[in-house]
């Protein structure tokens, strides 16, 4: 029996089980119309990912035919980031590893290949792993799942508030292509024309949801379309005002507070943005440098790295770095990584965005230097006074 088949038996059973659960993106998967996920753990992806009924975060590294004793190391490794973890196969070869697997804390799920019933002992419950935060967040972002860009670092050099513009684009219309969005953005004569990012970045905040049918206003842009109208901001032409009046050597925070406090809210419900925030909080000091917030991406939060910092095209590559455990190669030498992997964006616009909200101090430093000249060490976030987190 092929793991593929192995892996499938294993989801219905916890479909009856009414466990949630995620598969890993892998080819051999890619015919199991499961929900996939792309999540590392130590370095490794497990096969099936999710949480039980009493909300217990597990995996499990499934295997066909052989391959049980690597299956053990596998399983050891997810035990870093989830509270239980489990080795997943045929009966007759899981015997084999049996005690050696239970002695190591993990759970096996085991397959008869003549009736298919599956069977399970549960390992022991792992307490605090070391990436429990990181996996809750991808979590958090699974649950919520829709069709969405997660890269805040490929936000551009542009004022915050051009990434609210798209709402204003839905007043007499359900559902909206990107051409029928960019179409409306020159016929309204928005000053910037970077009209594809103005679109993707109001997706990534989550603004608008792309389905099917097309772009959509999501509950959240609906919300904040109220809002910006309630505060007289009912048009385009009056968000573009505003928009000027805050730019500059001014922004939202220092011009219109209030309103800079209610942006925070509407990022806060993005889990990303949400949990770096929280990453710069926990360092537990007014300044932190951008060196120490990678390293703590790079070795904490794997997954927060790759889907907020790292170039999407590039993303395969960081996970096979991370797979292999070579985590080093990227902490080494950081202008290479940004060169290579990252978006210098991340220390440029997206720092600014975060002193249009009033989330860096207003004091704060931003670096428009040569990329080569850029220097990890002395870039320094500065946080602001009020954060509503």
């Amino acid at each position: 029996m092929k793991e593929a088949k192995v892996v499938s038996i294993i989801c219905d059973h916890f479909v009856n089980e009414k466990w949630q659960f995620w598969i890993d993106d892998h080819p051999i998967h890619h015919e199991l119309e499961y929900k996939k996920h792309s999540i590392l753990i130590g370095g490794a992806r497990p096969d099936i990912f999710g949480f039980n009924t009493f909300k217990q975060i597990f995996a499990v590294e499934v295997k066909g035919l052989s391959d049980y004793k690597k299956a053990i190391g596998q399983a050891i490794i997810y035990k870093s980031g989830v509270n239980l973890s489990y080795i997943g196969g045929l009966e007759s070869p899981l015997d084999k590893i049996r005690n050696a697997a239970i002695s190591s804390g993990l759970g096996i799920i085991s397959v008869n290949e003549s009736d298919e019933k599956v069977k399970i002992i549960e390992p022991l419950y792992n307490v605090t792993p070391n990436y429990l935060e990181d996996i809750k967040n991808e979590l958090s972002v699974l649950q919520n799942q829709k069709k969405k860009n997660r890269s805040f670092s490929s936000f551009g050099r542009t004022h915050i508030l051009n990434y609210f513009s798209p709402l204003f684009l839905f007043e007499n219309a359900a559902a909206r292509s990107k051409n029928e969005l960019i179409k409306d953005f020159k016929i309204a004569q928005w000053k910037n024309k970077t009209y594809s990012e103005f679109i993707s970045g109001a997706n990534t905040i989550g603004l608008i949801d792309l389905t099917f049918i097309g772009y959509i206003l999501s509950k959240i842009g609906k919300f904040c379309l109220g809002y910006f109208k309630s505060q007289g901001i009912d048009s385009l032409d009056t968000l573009q005002k505003t928009l000027e009046n805050t730019s500059r050597q001014k922004s939202v925070y220092t011009e219109l507070p209030l309103l800079a406090k209610f942006l925070q809210i509407i990022y806060f419900q993005n889990p990303d943005f949400k949990k770096f925030v929280i990453i710069l909080l926990d360092f537990n000091k007014l300044q932190v440098s951008s060196k120490e917030i990678i390293d703590k991406f790079i070795n904490d939060y794997p997954n927060l790295f790759l889907n907020f910092f790292v170039k999407p095209r590039e993303k395969s590559r960081v996970i096979d770095i991370l797979l292999s455990g070579k985590k080093e190669i990227l902490l080494e030498n950081y202008n290479k990584t940004i060169e290579l992997y990252g978006h210098y964006n991340f220390f440029f616009a997206f720092k600014r965005h975060l002193v249009h909200l009033g989330i860096l101090s207003q004091e704060n430093k931003t670096y428009y230097g040569k990329t080569e000249d850029f220097d990890v060490n002395s870039d320094i976030w500065e946080l602001g006074d009020e954060i509503l987190i």
